[in-house]
């Protein structure tokens, strides 16, 4: 799958860097074709996650698939908002170990700026789906050309994050559910939160019992940037103590 993966993006030359401990895709320049600005591809990693691309991005969602072995395939449920321009299995140029998967790749375009969202299931095409079967989402967040998603991290607690006029910001902040502790957040001022999401943890399989992921917010401004972003890390049925932990950010345009 390694090869078959690398045969399909070295043209490209596209790498994942880590937010807040959870792996997102980075722009990189594409030669090909010649309207294109970049090229962006999201993996298994990014499941549940939510990641900036401009109007002129080309992205691509790859994923593991081994119909000719198991059977099973990804069924794509929801394309809002994106074009699929290209939608390939590719199988492993070796059979090496014997019954090795390639990986299934859609090529997507997006239609206009906001949110937009490709989900699909992993199941057998003759049987129903079922609520236990694997699923994968990816929400992408389409600005016109030029507009910047600034991203925010727990680096960034109690300070003044500046905003160009008509960009975004994408809060990451480390979470763990099994413990019972989720960040509760709120908005003030233009900001608004336009979506959130908690990305898990990529683990092989079988993944490590207790482990956390990151929790993400797309907050979005209605006029000028202002206004605050703050979060409480506590457990919903308990009192927020004040020695609860806790996360600031104040918003400034630019």
């Amino acid at each position: 799958m390694a090869v078959a993966l690398v045969g399909i993006l070295c043209v490209a030359g596209c790498t994942t860097t880590d937010t807040a401990g959870t792996p997102t895709p980075t722009q990189t320049h594409a030669p090909t074709p010649p309207e294109m600005v970049s090229l962006v591809s999201v993996g298994e990693e990014n499941n549940r996650d939510i990641v900036p691309v401009s109007m002129e991005t080309v992205t691509q969602v790859i994923l593991p698939e081994n119909p000719p072995t198991t059977g099973y395939s990804w069924n794509v449920t929801t394309v809002d908002g994106l074009t699929v321009t290209d939608d390939t299995f590719v199988p492993p140029e070796k059979q090496i170990p014997p019954g090795a998967g390639g990986v299934h790749v859609w090529t997507l375009a997006p239609n206009a700026t906001g949110i937009a969202t490709f989900s699909a299931v992993y199941v057998r095409p003759w049987e129903e789906i079922q609520p236990d079967d694997e699923r994968y989402t990816v929400t992408f967040y389409v600005t016109p050309k030029g507009t910047p998603v600034v991203d925010v991290t727990s680096a960034d607690n109690g300070t003044t994050v500046s905003v160009p006029n008509g960009g975004a910001v994408l809060v990451a902040l480390n979470e763990n559910p099994t413990t019972g502790y989720l960040w509760n957040a709120s908005v003030a001022g233009s900001a608004k939160i336009a979506t959130d999401s908690f990305v898990p943890p990529h683990l092989e399989k079988p993944p490590l019992v207790g482990a956390g992921g990151v929790h993400k917010w797309l907050v979005t401004f209605t006029g000028a940037p202002s206004g605050s972003f703050d979060a409480a890390y506590a457990r919903p049925w308990e009192e927020t103590t004040v020695d609860a932990e806790s996360f600031t950010v104040s918003f400034t345009g630019v």
